[in-house]
């Protein structure tokens, strides 16, 4: 089964990074996770992102590097997520698609529950000492 190809952006500003909290009533409802999404059929993964922190943040993002590369498998089938730095091109930050948001310290986001497969994405930020 091929993995879905999802993405993530890591927002990092004055030592914090931006998480987004699901709806409830999605699937892991409640759960934090680093903004992003899915990519539909004919988006290259940067197209992707760049809609998707719009459709959730209403926000704008200049793609930067791929920041870590995470393959897991939920009960469902697996997902690829690319997960890229980004700037944030907007300060002001609105909740269109998920339920909050939030700016963590990045020794901070062991205290959040996020999604299994952002787990490897806040280690590797965790460990990071100049962000």
């Amino acid at each position: 089964m091929q993995p879905l190809l999802v993405t993530a952006a890591v927002i990092i500003s004055q030592d914090k990074v931006l998480i987004t909290r699901r709806p409830e009533g999605v699937s892991y409802g409640g759960y934090w996770e680093f903004p992003g999404g899915k990519v539909e059929a004919g988006e290259s993964p940067e197209e992707a992102l760049i809609r998707e922190i719009r459709e959730e943040l209403g926000a704008d993002v200049a793609i930067m590097e791929i920041f870590k590369v995470v393959y897991h498998r939920y009960d469902w089938g697996p997902v690829l997520i690319l997960a890229y730095r980004c700037l944030l091109s907007s300060h002001e930050l609105q909740n269109i698609g998920v339920a909050e948001h939030r700016w963590v310290g990045l020794r901070e986001l062991q205290d959040y529950t996020l999604l299994p497969a952002d787990g490897p994405i806040a280690a590797q930020l965790a460990s990071l000492q100049h962000p």
